[in-house]
């Protein structure tokens, strides 16, 4: 108990000087900022929410799942009002800790040590990996959730569920290079495609379990493995080893291109196979599962050297872009719709047009012009300015419902936190700037890269087991 008192003192203190910070403001002028807006948002508006004794759990690294917007722990008995009558698609679910959040919290604090370079962050990212390999089997996978000391069976388990249960891991492994996160994420990924690979594609429940809800073809079944962890971690894999996830990597990819992707409309379809699939307002029929499907292809055309898969997903991203863009507001919609779209904002798919629009703009300065306004929009309207983090739904002009929620059993830190790392080193290109990040292998020879951006390393400093890494991102001519 010593130890986690002095663990979160030190915590506490690290967030009130991170209050400190000035506000965040963009200029009204359309050139973009450099990075230091990002690490101003990092210690400003989202490692407040993420801070607290609640946020780290009882042991430390246990993450809760469900906290109220002012960030303390859901109290069935007082409940918070924005949970005491929530939305359907949550009721049934408080009460449960899911090991996908978890990780994705765990992610959180590695980029918040990634971006800050304090150990407190590295630490707590720590503390939520030992948690999760303490629930990964590898004949068995993770449950999907945890509650009162029983957890979800195996057959209730999802494709989706069992990627995101590793998020955080490989996000240290990236930072740290740990042979025994390396080790799990092997052992994991082998997992999946033995549990859930029916021969053609990834099922959304494991091989085996019958009827309609096992058969159900899923395009997050394929994508988040890509997403959540393979893409990170492939370039840093022993050599075998990175020759066998690629060749995974293009049987997703060729899955999700085949199977889920409409030539004629530029649309990624959610699911497949069943009733209305393919209509406006369907299952994942958004522009998030969209882009994100666009921006791992191109990353996979980068890991696997093929540029015919890489330009066809950039060719396709900028259809998307074009059409999601709300040029009044100068922000994203969130999806398409049979009138045209809708310009409310989901913080997730925000963020994932960003991202792909961030990576376009490093090879093409044209694509640059949406970002001043859409970073302006998520700064200005998503963050919570009270109590930290970023709202879950916000209303086509900025407006959030007295209801929103901030954390659930889908909302963590995962994509805001990303969304910080990506713009920040977007940012610093675009400005012609060095981005500068830390690591903790223990090793300069290391291989460093920029997170999944390309750069090249111009200057490595370092300190017991930490690295200052300094890069050069590209910079298209203006």
């Amino acid at each position: 108990m010593h130890c986690r008192s002095r663990f979160l003192s030190h915590l506490v203190g690290g967030l009130l000087a991170a209050l400190l910070i000035a506000p965040v403001a963009l200029a009204a002028e359309e050139d973009l900022p450099s990075g230091d807006i990002w690490l101003q948002h990092v210690s400003r508006d989202l490692l407040p929410f993420w801070s607290s004794s609640d946020a780290l759990g009882s042991p430390v690294g246990e993450f809760p799942t469900f906290r109220c917007n002012d960030g303390k722990l859901f109290d069935a008995h007082s409940p918070c009002p924005e949970l005491a009558n929530p939305p359907d698609w949550i009721k049934p679910e408080i009460g449960r800790d899911y090991l996908r959040m978890r990780a994705r919290q765990t992610y959180a604090y590695g980029v918040a040590f990634h971006l800050t370079g304090d150990p407190r962050w590295l630490e707590a990212a720590r503390a939520g990996a030992r948690s999760t390999l303490r629930s990964l089997d590898p004949e068995r996978g993770a449950p999907a959730w945890i509650k009162e000391g029983s957890a979800a069976s195996f057959e209730e388990t999802t494709a989706q569920d069992q990627s995101y249960a590793v998020v955080g891991i490989a996000m240290l492994y990236y930072l740290t290079r740990d042979p025994e996160l390396e080790k799990a994420l092997v052992a994991h990924e082998k997992f999946i495609f033995k549990a859930f690979w029916d021969g053609q594609q990834l099922r959304w429940l494991p091989n085996g379990v019958a009827g309609d809800e096992g058969a159900r073809q899923e395009l997050v079944a394929q994508l988040d493995q890509l997403n959540a962890y393979m893409l990170l971690v492939a370039p840093y894999l022993p050599a075998a080893e990175r020759v066998h996830w690629q060749t995974d990597i293009r049987r997703l990819c060729d899955v999700i291109v085949k199977r889920y992707h409409d030539p004629q409309s530029g649309y990624f379809f959610g699911t497949r196979g069943t009733p209305g699939s393919e209509k406006p307002g369907s299952r994942h029929n958004d522009f998030g599962h969209t882009i994100k499907s666009y921006w791992m292809l191109t990353l996979a055309g980068r890991e696997l050297g093929d540029q015919k898969l890489e330009a066809f997903a950039k060719e396709g991203a900028r259809k998307v872009l074009e059409r999601a863009w709300v040029a009044q507001t100068r922000s994203w919609g969130s999806q398409w719709t049979r009138n045209g779209i809708d310009e409310n904002k989901q913080w997730w798919i925000y963020a994932e047009l960003d991202q792909m629009a961030t990576t376009l703009a490093l090879e093409d300065a044209g694509q640059a012009y949406r970002l001043a306004g859409s970073w302006d929009f998520w700064l200005k309207h998503l963050v919570d300015h009270q109590s930290g983090e970023v709202w879950g739904w916000v209303q086509a002009d900025g407006w959030v419902p007295p209801d929103m929620l901030k954390i659930h059993q889908w909302k963590s830190g995962y994509h805001s936190f990303e969304h910080a790392l990506v713009s920040y080193l977007g940012a610093q290109a675009l400005a012609g700037r060095p981005a500068k990040l830390y690591f903790a292998t223990g090793h300069t020879d290391a291989l460093f890269r920029p997170y999944v951006l390309p750069g090249s390393v111009t200057g490595i400093e370092s300190k017991g087991r930490y690295e200052t890494v300094t890069f050069r991102l590209p910079r298209p001519e203006r």
